[in-house]
């Protein structure tokens, strides 16, 4: 009797473990003694575990932000998936490897790149001015010239007609302030052609600027591109793990978190630039990020993750 009775036992504990694995396999990242004793906690239980220094995070920040990343599912179903325990088989861990390397690298392009084209923008802005300027200059010293011209024409034509000596020595002394004032207009428009000379060597500096600037933008192109969410990795196995390789920043270490704790929920990828289930880290709300509806359908068709 005791017999059939532990068979009858084993049997329903087995058939509630295939039933529950079956209707919420989520479940089967957590203990057996957990599943058995609360079997109604459906709950993946999750803790942090290696942490290297060199992302400069300690274990409590980085237990923060996937605590948050948790609430990403939490507020966007209105369900707990997700809670946090010492003592469970899902690990959390921060790998720092060659792809951590490449993303600094990546983070150094973008801020030269952005460095490059602010002072390349402000050269373009002050290049304006500056010409601008130039123009008023020009059009001002054409007028001078001008009118200096018509003023000693008037002059001239009054001396040759002009019988009486005072008049005439009037005029002489106007031609000769209008002589003296030409060697200034001359001085005036050798400074003018000096610096529309500067101008036009900074104009030939800024282009062979600008050509360098998109030589740089072409080389940067093939490690800027849109990277696949192969900065964590979910593994499930004898040990269930999930760990995050590279991120620029927390905000996206956030994301990549719930993106790979997804995965712990079975679910696949999605076609939707804007969710977090997209496999590229792209088009995503980083800093204020909430659940798409293509990431709720995914759960709520749940299409199992392989």
């Amino acid at each position: 009797m005791m017999r059939e009775f532990f068979v009858v036992m084993t049997i329903g504990v087995l058939g509630f473990f295939a039933y529950q694995t079956h209707t919420e396999p989520q479940t089967r990242h957590n203990s057996l003694m957990h599943r058995l004793t609360h079997p109604t906690d459906v709950r993946v239980r999750y803790r942090i575990g290696q942490v290297d220094e060199r992302f400069g995070l300690g274990r409590d920040e980085v237990k923060r932000l996937a605590h948050e990343a948790v609430m990403i599912w939490h507020d966007g179903t209105g369900s707990e998936w997700f809670v946090y325990d010492e003592d469970a088989k899902l690990t959390i861990n921060l790998i720092y490897d060659e792809r951590q390397i490449e993303t600094n690298e990546r983070q150094k392009i973008r801020k030269n790149l952005d460095k490059l084209q602010k002072r390349h923008q402000a050269d373009i802005i002050q290049l304006e001015s500056d010409r601008k300027q130039l123009h008023e200059q020009f059009d001002f010293l054409q007028k001078e010239l001008a009118d200096w011209q018509a003023k000693y024409n008037r002059v001239q034509e009054k001396l040759q007609y002009t019988q009486d000596p005072t008049t005439s020595q009037m005029l002489i002394l106007q031609r000769n302030e209008l002589i003296e004032k030409r060697y200034n207009l001359n001085e005036q428009k050798r400074r003018y052609e000096i610096t529309q000379e500067n101008f036009n060597q900074r104009v030939d500096k800024i282009n062979t600027n600008a050509h360098a600037l998109n030589q740089e933008i072409e080389q940067a192109k093939a490690r800027l591109t849109p990277r696949e969410f192969h900065k964590g990795e979910f593994q499930h196995g004898s040990d269930t793990i999930i760990n995050i390789y590279e991120f620029e920043n927390v905000n996206e270490l956030r994301l990549v978190l719930a993106h790979e704790l997804g995965h712990a929920l079975y679910l696949d990828h999605n076609d939707d630039p804007t969710a977090l289930m997209y496999p590229y880290a792209q088009e995503q709300d980083l800093k204020n990020f909430r659940l798409k509806q293509a990431d709720i359908d995914l759960l709520n068709t749940r299409q199992f993750y392989k």
